[in-house]
């Protein structure tokens, strides 16, 4: 895809952060839920602002089982949920995703992708979707994990979009308040991306095709935009990553929507 050509595909992080986690990604025949943990009031409002409500929703996608993803169960229609195994205790054979393996929903490919966090189940998904042209645009979902797993990370290669977590500031969270127990769990394996691991991770992993990184699940306590996207520069520039464009790079809002760039700018 041209770079400066708009997808068909569109994506809307509703809120991101320990108060409550959705986004939608979407396109002119199918709106799919990316996680639940917000209140009606905010999923109705998202909703409205590309006309459409609860009842248009055609899939709801679960990343994991914390209720800040989850608190919205109440008011969906659980028969539209797919995960993997074990998120929810309702899950059947016919919603039940396999990490890795593809599902397909009208233009969208989704894979689930294995993720690391302090639940018995948990992924992130890549999403593949098929334009009018017949190419291929692809984003990465991937939030609440403390590393990447190795298998997972061919999956992430040189897309076109990313929402990724950047969770928090290691010198902010280590000289927090917060009890040593919770400082240790974010730090593990299962916890969270911190600035710096979510840095070096998209150092790695983007390339020409990307387009727009998002960076999500921000700690209210122990980060702030601006040391997430600094930190983020930084070590791009250490990796001496060079790409033919600039990244549009952007950061979730904890208590808004944000949008997810689609396009470069035209450059002159």
């Amino acid at each position: 895809m041209d770079l400066f050509s708009k997808t068909s595909m569109n994506f809307i992080n509703i809120k991101s952060g320990s108060k409550g986690n959705a986004s939608l990604i979407f396109d002119e025949k199918t709106l799919i839920l990316i996680d639940v943990g917000v209140n009606k009031k905010d999923l109705v409002n998202a909703l409205k602002s590309i006309n459409k409500s609860i009842d248009d929703i055609d899939l709801i996608l679960l990343t994991h089982s914390h209720i800040d993803h989850i608190k919205g169960l109440r008011f969906i229609d659980e028969s539209k949920i797919y995960s993997i195994d074990g998120v929810i205790e309702e899950i059947d054979e016919y919603h039940k995703l396999n990490l890795f393996e593809e599902f397909r929903f009208d233009d969208f490919i989704i894979i689930p992708l294995k993720t690391s966090h302090d639940v018995d189940a948990c992924s992130g998904f890549l999403f593949k979707h098929k334009e009018n042209d017949g190419s291929i645009v692809s984003l990465g979902y991937i939030t609440d994990t403390g590393y990447l797993p190795f298998e997972t990370l061919p999956y992430l290669r040189n897309l076109e979009y990313y929402y990724f977590e950047s969770n928090y500031d290691i010198y902010a969270l280590i000289t927090s308040s917060r009890p040593y127990d919770l400082k240790e769990r974010i730090l593990s394996y299962r916890g969270h991306l911190s600035n710096e691991q979510a840095a070096i991770y998209l150092s790695y992993l983007i390339g020409e095709n990307t387009i727009s990184i998002m960076l999500a699940h921000l700690s209210e306590e122990c980060n702030e935009p601006n040391i997430a996207k600094n930190t983020f520069l930084a070590i791009l520039a250490q990796a001496g990553l060079k790409l033919s464009h600039s990244i549009n790079l952007v950061l979730a809002k904890q208590w808004a929507m944000t949008t997810l760039p689609l396009t470069l700018e035209q450059e002159n």
